[in-house]
């Protein structure tokens, strides 16, 4: 079965036309891909804190979306987040994914959230070219 990959703008993270996603807009730069984003209150996990599940997309978002840019499309394969600090609602993120190597089906990334200098989580993952 062959999985067509159609952006319709209703991303969870990306699509400007989903009014309960994040709508965030990414710079890309060759093999690499850039956003800010300033956490509301409805994404919050614990009291002030930006839940994790939505740091964990932000970085799936920075790694797999920055692949189909470069590459046409592709899926997340496979995913590791490490958590570092909490980060707090309403401060302002740093998002960044950058492609470390590519091979006939698979593609390999990294990401990491920043907070200024402060490190809030990172991630490697892999894509599989569609």
């Amino acid at each position: 079965m062959k999985l067509e990959v159609l952006d319709d703008r209703y991303c969870f993270v990306c699509g400007m036309d989903n009014p309960d996603g994040l709508r965030i807009e990414w710079t890309v730069d060759g093999k690499t891909t850039y956003a800010e984003f300033s956490p509301e209150r409805k994404y919050q996990g614990w009291k002030g804190i930006l839940h994790g599940g939505i740091i964990a997309a932000l970085l799936d978002e920075a790694m797999t979306r920055l692949a189909c840019v470069v590459f046409g499309s592709a899926v997340t394969a496979e995913m590791n987040v490490r958590f570092v600090q909490p980060a707090k609602i309403g401060e302002r993120l740093s998002i960044r994914g950058e492609i470390l190597s590519e091979s006939r089906k698979l593609i390999e990334m990294k990401a990491a959230i920043h907070s200024g200098e402060t490190l809030i989580a990172r991630s490697t993952g892999k894509a599989i070219k569609l």
